[in-house]
């Protein structure tokens, strides 16, 4: 059996009527897909990453994400205890699960919004076998390039490169057409984390005649006309509030209303959202360290400067060349980040290091 430890909720609440048949936020997407196919490979227990022991058996195979706890330090009830990697070792004195392996994004060196939240993640990326890590191809080059004393060098051997999925085929509908040079919308999607670098995209959008609209979970950010201040300048940005992805409503009107999408960030694995509005077909207006590789992205840098001329040539590209540039990325998204050749890959490499082990154990028995 897999136990696949994903997740704040219990993982089976995602699972309902039609699942299968849309697309909803990024966490539910990968545990609903990881039962999907690797359930075909396996007997599936989908659980949380906040679980303690779930399994004694040797044969079993545990992956999942290392253990999130917001605030797990906080008082009045003290630090979490449970830590999924160490509860299911099969004797008090080992570190893990023989076969225990970490999937998760991945990048060189976490942020800090990551570590905070992460009472156990050095001690379980030094335990597992292997780590599944989603991210871009330029995190995984770099993390191999790393000669220093981080974790992530120390566990580089272990890492196995692979994309963050999108359901393409569930994102409906597409853009089939693109708003007059004047009137095209420009859309950014996320938490506003330091490393998402919006501080970069309000710059680099600053002083064009395009407004930039901002969805994402923000509570604190009102809806509506938002004025800020950014390095001494006044910057003004639309506030959507949190998108939902299962709403139709919703998607026709993202396909309707923006073009490009933007992602200044700093140091993001490979961000859903860029990913899924490719699938919807707006260009992508991303730095390389947004994570998405592709030769139909334009790509941006850190220097707002550089960015202004780059969005305003964007802005004024003809029709034709935006439907090029959409159709072959929604055409990417199904080759390179579909849920199927993803989880093969994961169910492959697992297996092969437990063959592999089990044939070194002979050896040396």
């Amino acid at each position: 059996m897999l136990h696949f430890f994903y997740t704040v909720h219990i993982p089976l609440t995602f699972l309902r009527e039609r699942s299968y048949e849309i697309y909803e936020y990024s966490n539910a997407e990968i545990v609903k897909w990881a039962e999907f196919y690797l359930g075909k490979k396996t007997n599936f227990h989908a659980t949380t990453f906040l679980s303690g022991k779930v399994t004694d058996r040797a044969d079993d195979i545990l992956l999942g994400h290392p253990t999130y706890v917001p605030d797990y330090d906080k008082p009045p009830l003290g630090k979490f205890l449970r830590n999924w990697v160490k509860d299911n070792a099969l004797e008090p004195d080992h570190p893990c699960h023989p076969n225990t392996y970490i999937f998760m994004p991945w990048v060189p060196s976490f942020p800090i919004e990551w570590t905070l939240n992460m009472p156990f993640w050095q001690s379980q990326l030094l335990s597992a076998q292997k780590i599944f890590g989603l991210c871009g191809k330029i995190w995984y080059d770099r993390t191999l390039s790393l000669e220093d004393d981080s974790i992530q060098s120390q566990v580089k051997h272990k890492l196995v490169h692979i994309n963050m999925g999108v359901a393409v085929q569930n994102i409906k509908p597409y853009k089939t057409s693109f708003n007059a040079i004047g009137d095209r919308g420009i859309l950014h999607i996320s938490n506003l984390q330091t490393y998402k670098g919006f501080e970069t995209t309000c710059l680099s959008v600053m002083g064009l005649d395009v407004l930039l609209h901002v969805a994402g979970r923000v509570p604190e950010i009102p809806e509506g006309m938002v004025k800020t201040t950014v390095q001494g300048q006044e910057f003004i940005f639309n506030f959507l509030g949190a998108i939902d992805n299962t709403d139709p409503f919703t998607n026709q009107w993202i396909v309707e209303n923006y073009d490009f999408y933007i992602h200044t960030a700093t140091m993001d694995a490979q961000a859903t959202v860029i990913l899924e509005n490719c699938a919807r077909g707006l260009i992508p207006l991303v730095t390389p360290e947004s994570g998405l590789v592709s030769d139909h992205a334009i790509y941006l840098t850190h220097d707002p400067n550089e960015n202004r001329q780059i969005i305003q040539w964007a802005l004024n590209l003809p029709e034709s060349e935006l439907m090029k540039r959409s159709q072959l990325l929604r055409e990417q998204m199904i080759r390179e980040h579909n849920w199927e050749d993803i989880y093969n890959k994961v169910w492959d490499e697992i297996c092969a290091d437990i063959e592999m082990r089990k044939q070194q154990e002979k050896h040396h028995g």
